[in-house]
C-alpha cells in the first residue's frame, strides 16, 4: 500500500496534460512526475496512460473536442474510423498495461521528469484479432518484415523470418510492460539526459532469434517488392504467451538472480553485498560469477589517495564490466586507518557509488548479451567415435553459442556459452552426444558451474 500511495503522490504532482491527436490518428500527451530515475519515469508513464484512458473514454470519435484536448482539423478519415474500431481494445489494453506505447527520451524539467508518450491505433492489429485480457493464451500482432537474398535463402524467406522475429520482440515488450518491475536491471534510467532501455531490447533480441518456438501460427497479409531484389511482407502472427513468458523469465533470472561471489576488502565488500541483495542477487562462495575488487593507497606528499577497482568476471576469466573510482575525489593525512577512512568516504559519495552500481548492472546485462556464461565440457578423446561432428552437434543445441574445441591431454574440451543453468545443459548434452560417442561413455558429472566432465 505504501508503494502505491507513493506512486499516486508522484503522479498527483504532475502538471495536467492534454492529449493531442495527430493527422494519422496518433494520440500524444506529455506527462511529468516529481523526482529522478526509474521511479519518476514509472510515475510519468502511469500518468500518461491515465491521460490517454481519460481521453479515449470521453471521446467516442475523434471529431469531438473539449477545452483541454486539442484535435487537429486535418484528421485522416481512415484514422478516425480505426480509432472508433479500436477504442474498446485500447481502453482495456491501457488499463492492463498491455498496449505497446511509444516513449520519448525522458527530460528533466525543474524537479520533474517528463516524457512524451504516444499511442498509434494503426500499430495495433485488427480488433477481432487483438485480445489483451490477462487470461488469454495468445497475442495476435501485425508486423512488417524485410529481406534480401543471402546465404542460399530467398529474399521472401528472410523477410518472413524478420517479421516473425519482430512479432516476438513486440510481444516481449508487452509482457515486460505488464511486469512493472522495479529491478535496476530492467528499469529505464536517465544518464546525461539520455534514455536507456537496453534490457527490454536485449530480452526481445534474445527471444526473437528463437521465434519458431514461440509463434503458434501466422499468415501473410501483403507482399511487395523492394529495390535491389528485396521483399517486404506484412504478416499477422499469433504468439503463445506461456512459452514466451517462460523463456523471458529464464533470461531475466540470469540477469537478476545470478549467484555471485564477492572478493573485496572491507568496507567495500559489505557495500557490494548490500547492493547485490537489494537487487535480489544471491551471494555465496559457490558461484558462477565473481566480483573481484581491490584497493591501493597512493602517497601524495603527506596525504594519501585511494585507488579502487572492481570487475565482474566468470570462472573462465571473461570480464563483463570494470569500475575504477576517481582517486582525486578525496585526500586524507596518513594514519593507520587512512585506507578504510578513504574507502568509506568514496562509497558515501553519490557519484562514485552510482558509477559503481551502473557498472555492475551493465556487467550482468552483458552476461546475457554475450549468450550466457561460459562452460567447458570435458570429453575423453578415446570415447568420441566421430570427433569431427562434435562442433556441429553442440552448435545445434538450443541456447548454445560460441562453441570452440581444443585438446587437453587425454580430453577433448568443448568451450561454449549457454543461456540456461548448468543442469539444463548437462541434460541436453546427454541426449545430443549419444550418436557420436561410445556406448560405455559415463554419465556427465557437474564439477561446478563452469566444468562438466565425462569419464
Amino acid at each position: 500500500m505504501i508503494k502505491k500511495l507513493g506512486l499516486l503522490a508522484l503522479c498527483s504532482l504532475s502538471a495536467q496534460a492534454q492529449v493531442d491527436v495527430l493527422a494519422d490518428g496518433t494520440l500524444q500527451t506529455q506527462a511529468c512526475a516529481y523526482g529522478r530515475g526509474a521511479t519518476a519515469i514509472s510515475g510519468a508513464k502511469a500518468q500518461a496512460s491515465a491521460e490517454l484512458i481519460s481521453f479515449i473514454k470521453g471521446n467516442k470519435s475523434l471529431t469531438t473536442q473539449s477545452a483541454q484536448q486539442h484535435l487537429t482539423t486535418s484528421l485522416d478519415n481512415d484514422a478516425a474510423s480505426l480509432y472508433e474500431q479500436q477504442r474498446t481494445s485500447m481502453i482495456e489494453g491501457l488499463s492492463a498495461g498491455a498496449v505497446p506505447l511509444n516513449y520519448s527520451t525522458p527530460t528533466l524539467s525543474g524537479n520533474d521528469t517528463c516524457m512524451t508518450v504516444s499511442l498509434n491505433p494503426q500499430e495495433l492489429a485488427e480488433p477481432q484479432e487483438q485480445n489483451w485480457q490477462q487470461t488469454t493464451q495468445n497475442i495476435s500482432v501485425t508486423v512488417i518484415g524485410q529481406g534480401w537474398k543471402k546465404e542460399g535463402k530467398t529474399a521472401l524467406t528472410i523477410a518472413e523470418q524478420d517479421a516473425l522475429q519482430r512479432a516476438v520482440s513486440q510481444v516481449v515488450g508487452v509482457w515486460l510492460t505488464q511486469q512493472h518491475t522495479q529491478s535496476s536491471s530492467t528499469s529505464m534510467n536517465i544518464v546525461d539526459g539520455n534514455e536507456s532501455t537496453n534490457m527490454q531490447e536485449l530480452i526481445g533480441q534474445q527471444l526473437s532469434s528463437h521465434s519458431e518456438g514461440l509463434v503458434k501460427e501466422w499468415q501473410t497479409l501483403e507482399t511487395k517488392e523492394l529495390q535491389n531484389g528485396g521483399v517486404e511482407v506484412t504478416i499477422m502472427a499469433v504468439v503463445e504467451k506461456a512459452p514466451l513468458i517462460q523463456k523471458a523469465s529464464k533470461l531475466l533470472s540470469m540477469i537478476g538472480s545470478p549467484r555471485v561471489q564477492v572478493i573485496a576488502p572491507e568496507p567495500l565488500k559489505t557495500e557490494l553485498k548490500v547492493w547485490l541483495n537489494e537487487q535480489g542477487i544471491e551471494v555465496g562462495n559457490a558461484a558462477s560469477l565473481v566480483i573481484y575488487a581491490k584497493s591501493t593507497v597512493i602517497s601524495r606528499g603527506n596525504n594519501r589517495q585511494l585507488y579502487l577497482t572492481a570487475d565482474v568476471r566468470d570462472l573462465a576469466g571473461n570480464i563483463y564490466g570494470q569500475w575504477k573510482n576517481d582517486p582525486s575525489f578525496m585526500s586524507l593525512p596518513n594514519d593507520p586507518y587512512v585506507e578504510k577512512d578513504l574507502m568509506t568516504v568514496h562509497l558515501a559519495s553519490e557519484s562514485q557509488s552510482k558509477a559503481l552500481h551502473n557498472t555492475l548492472n551493465n556487467a550482468f546485462t552483458q552476461v546475457v548479451a554475450r549468450g550466457g556464461l561460459v562452460r567447458e565440457i570435458m570429453l575423453p578423446s578415446n570415447k568420441l567415435t566421430q570427433p569431427e561432428k562434435l562442433h556441429d552437434v553442440l552448435s545445434t543445441l538450443g541456447g548454445v553459442s560460441d562453441v570452440s574445441i581444443h585438446k587437453q591431454q587425454k580430453y577433448t574440451v568443448a568451450s561454449l556459452r549457454f543461456k540456461g543453468n548448468t543442469g539444463e545443459l548437462a541434460h541436453a548434452l546427454d541426449q545430443a552426444l549419444i550418436t557420436i560417442t561410445a556406448k560405455n561413455l559415463s554419465k556427465i558429472t557437474v564439477e561446478d558451474d563452469f566444468t562438466l566432465r565425462y569419464k
